[in-house]
């Protein structure tokens, strides 16, 4: 066999096989979790390990926001109008899902987050130039079809995979999924995850995808701060900034009660992602819903734990390296104290001063003329 024969031939069976040299757009994340189970086990409180292992977006619910999977695109102005998406379960097909002609699909800029679910309404309010690089598209029986195929799909811990195929029908990525890599072991109570930056040189049995237990990051990078989507992305977006209010240092929260947690932007930020640490920063936690509208706060259910190194970060969703985090650690405490009438959690002057000036007031509520 000459040179030239032998290279088409490989050529060939790649091609056959689903495997490029380079991908135009990569399966980022698929949500495994069961209807009735959440994120790591546990229940709405507490997952198995005693923590909140929740979504970004759809915090810690049952079922972990339904049927949905998350793409990236790699390849800069990709125009992916009636392109089709083969989902397999079980090792069989069982649903193509087209996408439409529809212009949103046309320039598809490289970084662009592309999530396709059940449940979420469609939002193709889709502008990089602004900072927005996430489209999502809503699938099922009573959907409007507008921008992707009206059919219900289901996602699952069963050896699922996604093919993605172009208008001609040609494959550009896939199948890839658990089955491909990793082979085994995405339960359902988890979530599947590149565990890697988003390049072309991600192929379908990339060893990066494996499973997730502690969050998941719908319509956002996966592990937030970890998996740099940025590398990809040649629109230089508005500048924004965000400004912490509240809480600053020393602030003293109670445990357990609403904080309302205050911030001011600019330029376009629609949405924010929220975190506390208990640690001085050590560790993040995120705040339930940790995405959530710009509305310049929002009231915090603060959980049941004593630290006086506290400090919260809030940023923007679609750009986290704007940020900003509170001045200096603040403390929360659940307050036992028998005599702190302020709610302060300490025991003072102030405190003393209410209950003299409730000294002779009447103990009898049904003699109102006592003194």
């Amino acid at each position: 066999m000459s040179w030239f024969k032998y290279f088409f031939a490989v050529c060939l069976v790649l091609n056959l096989s689903g495997y490029a040299f380079s991908a135009d757009v990569i399966l980022n994340e698929y949500n495994a979790v069961a209807g009735s189970l959440f994120l790591n086990g546990g229940n709405s409180s507490a997952d198995a390990d005693g923590g909140r292992a929740s979504d970004s977006y759809f915090g810690r619910v049952a079922g972990n926001g339904g049927d949905w999977f998350e793409l990236v695109v790699i390849t800069d102005h990709l125009d992916m109008r009636s392109w089709k998406l083969d989902i397999y379960d079980n090792g069989s097909l069982s649903e193509t899902l087209d996408l439409t002609n529809h212009s949103i699909w046309a320039d598809l800029r490289a970084g662009t987050i592309i999530t396709v679910s059940e449940d979420v309404p469609s939002d193709i309010s889709y502008n990089p130039a602004a900072g927005d690089w996430w489209i999502n598209v809503q699938a099922n029986n009573d959907a409007n079809g507008v921008y992707i195929e009206a059919t219900n799909f289901v996602v699952s811990n069963n050896n699922w995979q996604l093919r993605i195929r172009n208008a001609s029908g040609a494959v550009v990525f896939g199948p890839a999924g658990e089955g491909i890599s990793p082979a085994s072991g995405i339960s359902d109570t988890e979530i599947f995850r590149l565990k890697a930056d988003p390049s072309a040189s991600i192929t379908p049995s990339s060893s990066d995808y494996g499973d997730g237990k502690n969050f998941s990051t719908f319509g956002s990078s996966n592990k937030w701060g970890i998996q740099d989507v940025n590398q990809l992305r040649k629109v230089a977006p508005t500048a924004s900034t965000v400004t912490l209010l509240s809480p600053n240092a020393s602030t003293v929260i109670i445990a357990g009660t609403v904080y309302p947690i205050e911030w001011n932007t600019t330029g376009p930020v629609d949405k924010v992602l929220i975190e506390y640490s208990k640690n001085n920063g050590s560790t993040w936690l995120e705040v339930s819903p940790s995405s959530v509208a710009n509305t310049g706060s929002f009231n915090w259910l603060v959980p049941m734990f004593d630290s006086g190194n506290c400090l919260v970060r809030v940023a923007n969703a679609n750009n986290p390296a704007v940020y900003d985090m509170s001045d200096g650690v603040f403390f929360v405490y659940q307050c036992p104290l028998d005599g702190d009438l302020t709610g302060d959690c300490i025991v003072t002057l102030a405190d003393f001063a209410i209950m003299a000036a409730n000294w002779l007031e009447c103990a009898d509520p049904y003699n109102p003329g006592c003194i």
